[in-house]
């Protein structure tokens, strides 16, 4: 039996341990290229013929009346930080068209103190949206997003008007993220 000797240290390993090692991690890769398995926005699940997106202004049927534009923008930005569909002005040029709904805003007040004021509260959001494929002439997908976002208002109205944008903001960016994902990988 051959043995490898550490030169620092008065170790003596085996070398069919070294060929066991060797195999496992052969193996190991093989699954793993194998198997469809891809770092997330790498690839896509699109059909070769998408390559751009257009996202208009989203309609506002929430009791918030200048809130849609911020969320439009937010999911605009997503795909362009995304990379993988190139974001265009006009929906005639697009392959797709995402259009959507801002359905309701629903904030709510769901902690309380031992003198009945709010100290925590919730962002509620929905949104419909319909992605066309203008190439093929038909709808791509359709979703219903819901999400919530949390947060803690201060005394000071002013924070406490900041901490609720912040949530706001953080409820956008989750619709984004998911809109993202949902389009380009499909899942």
């Amino acid at each position: 039996m051959k043995e490898t000797h550490l030169a620092h240290r008065n170790v003596v390993i085996p070398d069919w341990s070294f060929r066991l090692l060797k195999c496992l991690l052969l193996i190991s890769l093989l699954i793993i290229s194998g198997c469809g398995y891809r770092l997330s926005g790498t690839g896509s699940s699109l059909p070769p013929h998408i390559k751009t997106i257009a996202i208009p202004v989203f309609k506002n049927k929430s009791s918030e009346p200048t809130i849609h534009p911020r969320l439009t923008n937010t999911i605009r930005r997503a795909f362009l930080t995304d990379g993988r569909l190139k974001l265009v002005d006009d929906p005639k040029k697009a392959h797709l068209v995402l259009n959507g709904i801002l359905e309701f805003y629903d904030l709510r007040a769901v902690t309380f103190d031992v003198n009945d004021r709010a100290i925590e509260y919730w962002v509620y959001l929905g949104v419909n949206v319909d992605v066309k494929d203008r190439v093929k002439g038909k709808t791509f997908q359709k979703e219903n997003l819901r999400t919530r976002w949390d947060y803690r208002p201060t005394a000071n109205v002013v924070n406490a008007e900041a901490n609720r944008q912040e949530a706001l903001d953080e409820a956008f960016r989750d619709v984004s993220i998911r809109l993202v994902s949902l389009i380009i990988d499909q899942f």
